[in-house]
């Protein structure tokens, strides 16, 4: 029998029982079901007791108060569920099995406010999504368990930065409880995604999903085996299938084999490396070699390249070729940089000796510059002796030219005096002098300064906490020299009035020495006439004169000038420095301060108010 008229009258009456019992009353829906019960109550007498409590309930002349329709819905009611229990089936179907779950000890502290800028972040697409996610991972936000299948979801995200933050921070601090999430759906015929699963579970499961990275780097797509391949580095259990992976037909695997048996530095993997470097995979396995650290290689390496080295001297230089040692000495300097051991650095003193003709016979000049570096942090007498004598025939033979006041002049610093450096180099400034700027007079004197300032003067966005702004942080443009002491240490104090009479506020600034009058006269001239705070040259000049040790309240005087200047007028920002020795004026100052404020626009004016209120 169908069930049918019974779940059309079951739904009937829970439509009375929301509109009310007295509506039952001439229904048409009711008169269209009795029809049919009263059909089956011809064949079983439940039935037929529905029927006619069907034509009691839509009976308007049977129907009273409204207490009656009301009585007779809740019989019919009870009737029919009582039917519906012997009829129906309650039981699911299929075998039954554990549930199982993954849970995560988490918790669900944070209001809806605090997530929905993150999980928008998350979920949608379009820039300055990856400040917030960002933000929010540093705030604790992904400990709640409301963001963990996002942060799942984000591995795929089409913006690169998103997916590797989540893949190597976010992910990785839920620590083992994020493995079962992972690879619940894990697909090693997939792609980067996949991949990117495959490496938060190496770094969150350890040994536990070993077997499931070998499957991976066994059975997966090309993609997912690269990096099953890469994680395999270092389990000893796995160096056979490594060594032969670095003998495969792909290219691809060949690189994530190679990159994994560097990693592991094992003696086998060391000489498969070795090998391969020696054959035709020397560029594709250079990178790698890089990586290892394995003292036995380096010194496999060392002792080759020395042998190539030795086999060059008195070689005429020819027109390259392929068979140009010049790619492959790079090569072997790419391979051995960073590393150290005795043959390097005896490689690097015989470089030293025969500079002449590496330098500028061979004219390998990265090789040459290599040997100084190397031979720079070993520190040995002999070295140093070599770097000075190097650094002399460098002044010679380029002495005239542009890289004398550049690559020359950067060598030659460190190595030399302060005193002989300045002697060397003081006639460049003094011919500048006067020089038109297009002379080569004037264009070595341009180009020396600029050196220089390059040496001495660091200009960068750094992460700033505003005070003014409670705490907030941003990024905000700082210059950075070294402390005075360190100047006077490492050169010449006669640079200054050169500097001086060439007019260049960043050197001046740099190398400003207390006592030296000049340079405080040169400095307040140059903040009278640039007082500006929204360019950068009142900034400097402020830094030259607290260098130059100023008196308090001649500076103070000066930046209470510089801010009623007519001129300084629309700065949205005060630079660091600057604002700090602005923070210094004394409460004196207050109402002069509050007087140039409407001047000033923004973060700036921030800045001047938040001043104003610690008087």
């Amino acid at each position: 029998m169908s069930n049918t008229p019974l779940m059309e009258l079951n739904a009937e009456i829970r439509r009375l029982y929301i509109a009310g019992s007295d509506l039952a009353a001439g229904d048409y829906r009711l008169k269209r079901l009795l029809p049919s019960f009263q059909q089956m109550g011809e064949r079983a007498p439940v039935f037929k007791k529905l029927a006619e409590g069907i034509g009691e309930l839509i009976d308007s002349e049977a129907n009273g108060p409204e207490a009656d329709s009301a009585k007779r819905l809740q019989d019919i009611n009870l009737l029919l569920k009582s039917v519906l229990k012997t009829q129906g089936k309650g039981a699911a179907e299929g075998e039954t099995v554990p549930l199982v779950t993954n849970p995560l000890p988490l918790r669900t502290l944070l209001s809806y406010r605090k997530l929905s800028a993150v999980r928008t972040a998350l979920t949608t697409r379009g820039g300055g999504r990856y400040e917030v996610i960002d933000e929010a991972y540093q705030s604790g936000y992904f400990q709640d368990l409301r963001l963990v299948p996002l942060a799942i979801q984000a591995l795929s995200d089409p913006y690169v930065e998103i997916a590797e933050l989540a893949m190597n921070q976010i992910l990785p601090s839920y620590g083992t409880a994020i493995v079962p999430l992972l690879l619940d759906g894990f697909q090693p015929q997939g792609g980067k995604l996949e991949a990117r699963k495959l490496t938060v579970m190496a770094k969150c499961g350890g040994k536990d999903v070993l077997d499931v990275i070998y499957e991976a780097a066994v059975s997966g797509s090309d993609e997912v085996r690269n990096t099953a391949i890469i994680l395999l580095a270092g389990h000893r259990e796995y160096e056979a299938a490594l060594l032969g992976w670095s003998r495969d037909k792909k290219k691809g695997i060949r690189e994530a084999a190679y990159r994994a048996l560097a990693d592991s530095g094992w003696d086998s993997a060391v000489e498969r490396l070795y090998e391969a470097f020696q054959g035709k995979e020397s560029e594709l396995v250079t990178p790698f070699l890089a990586r290892c650290h394995s003292p036995l290689l380096t010194r496999m390496l060392a002792e080759d390249f020395a042998v190539l080295l030795e086999s060059q001297l008195e070689v005429p230089k020819e027109k390259p070729s392929s068979d140009d040692p010049g790619s492959l000495i790079k090569r072997y300097i790419w391979c051995l940089h960073l590393k150290e051991s005795p043959e390097l650095e005896s490689l690097y003193l015989n470089v030293l000796r025969h500079y002449e003709w590496y330098m500028f016979k061979r004219d390998w000049v990265f090789l040459a510059n290599e040997a100084i570096n190397y031979t720079l942090k070993a520190g040995s007498a002999e070295g140093s002796r070599l770097i000075g004598e190097a650094v002399e025939l460098d002044l010679v033979r380029y002495a005239g030219t542009s890289q004398f006041t550049r690559e020359t002049f950067k060598k030659a610093q460190p190595i030399l005096s302060p005193q002989r450096l300045y002697e060397v180099y003081a006639n460049v400034l003094e011919s500048g002098v006067g020089a038109s700027a297009l002379s080569r007079h004037g264009k070595n004197c341009k180009q020396l300064l600029e050196t220089i300032e390059d040496v001495v003067v660091s200009r960068t966005y750094q992460r700033l906490t505003q005070v003014w702004a409670y705490g907030e942080e941003s990024y905000a443009y700082r210059v950075e020299m070294p402390s005075s002491e360190e100047m006077a240490e490492n050169w010449d104090s006669r640079w200054l009035d050169h500097f001086i009479g060439l007019d260049h506020l960043a050197l001046v600034s740099a190398f400003a020495r207390p006592g030296h009058t000049e340079a405080i006269s040169f400095l307040l001239s140059r903040l009278k006439n640039s007082p500006e705070f929204r360019n950068r040259f009142a900034n400097m000049a402020v830094i030259g004169l607290v260098r130059a040790g100023i008196p308090e309240h001649d500076l103070h005087e000066a930046l209470i000038h510089a801010m009623e200047d007519e001129r300084n007028v629309d700065c949205h920002e005060i630079e660091p420095f600057l604002f700090e020795q602005l923070c210094r004026l004394p409460l004196t100052y207050a109402e002069r301060i509050r007087a140039v404020l409407p001047k000033f626009k923004g973060r700036a004016e921030d800045q001047l108010t938040y001043m104003l209120k610690q008087y």
